[in-house]
């Protein structure tokens, strides 16, 4: 089923050195081949022979394995997204909602995925293009959320959203979250939006700390075409962002138009992968009470 696995080591990090090796060893003795991507540090790739996958070339890899944290899945999974090539994620310390396999029980689940014993989940994608009258100044895709934020130094960006051509809104606030399922577990949650099971098909709007108490986050159909104006008209008064990249800087005269991407990261999982345990440890909820 998969014979060209691509190995990613936390980015730039050589602390994922033991880690990389052991599985790529492993991977090899099976008789694949493997692939170390552009993410892995080059004290890692110096002592290794395997070919390294530029950031720019054409992908020939059946699998992906991310070995480090969120912001390395993130990363990779955004590009394996476009070449429909599925994601494992291996944590490397703490608990992550993306790379879900202990590195304690890597190689017994890598082995359990690559004998077929695994689930496949979808999750959607954002696309957010940054438009000023029909010329196209900014494009990115999400798997976890765009912002659209001030700058550290700035006064409240005052915003309005129209959703499928329909007015919603105006606010002032410090910027406002468009979030995926995935993502809701992200920025989104510290700021006040509701957790949501990543097989909902809906986006979610999260004020960040409004001016008014009335402006609450809203959750919305998948389908849904959002535009986002900004009044500010100071330059660099506000920028987006893409999964927490600063991707443009905004001056007031654009539109920030959000859709679902037709993309979707395909995350694997083995029989031992439990959502709800997940949210659990990661967010320290109660478990239920012994009967008495």
């Amino acid at each position: 089923m998969f014979k060209t696995i691509g190995v990613f080591g936390k980015y730039q990090d050589a602390s994922v050195e033991e880690p990389v090796k052991a599985l790529t060893q492993h991977l090899e003795k099976k008789g694949l081949r493997v692939k170390l991507g552009h993410t892995t540090a080059a004290e890692i790739i110096r002592d290794l022979p395997q070919e390294l996958l530029h950031d720019a070339v054409h992908l020939d890899i059946d699998l992906a394995v991310v070995i480090g944290g969120d912001g390395t899945m993130l990363h990779v999974a955004r590009r394996m997204a476009e070449a429909e090539i599925p994601v494992i994620g291996i944590n490397r310390g703490r608990l992550g909602f993306l790379t879900d396999i202990p590195l304690a029980d890597m190689l017994e689940e890598i082995d359990m995925i690559l004998n077929g014993e695994f689930t496949e989940e979808d999750r959607m994608m954002l696309d957010v293009t940054v438009y000023r009258g029909t010329e196209v100044l900014y494009q990115q895709t999400a798997l976890n959320d765009i912002v659209i934020g001030r700058h550290a130094l700035e006064k409240l960006i005052s915003w309005e959203v129209q959703v499928n051509d329909q007015f919603v809104t105006a606010a002032r606030s410090d910027g406002v979250i468009i979030s995926t399922p995935t993502g809701s577990t992200a920025y989104a949650l510290s700021a006040g939006g509701a957790i949501m099971h990543p097989g909902t098909d809906v986006i979610s709007v999260v004020p960040v700390s409004p001016h008014t108490l009335s402006n609450r986050p809203i959750t919305l159909p998948a389908n849904s075409d959002l535009a986002f104006t900004i009044q500010n008209r100071t330059k660099n008064s506000a920028h987006v962002s893409s999964d927490g990249l600063i991707g443009y800087s905004l001056i007031g005269d654009e539109t920030v138009k959000i859709a679902r991407s037709k993309h979707v990261v395909k995350l694997l999982h083995t029989k031992n992968y439990n959502y709800f345990a997940m949210l659990r440890a990661k967010l320290g909820w109660g478990r239920t009470q012994e009967t008495r």
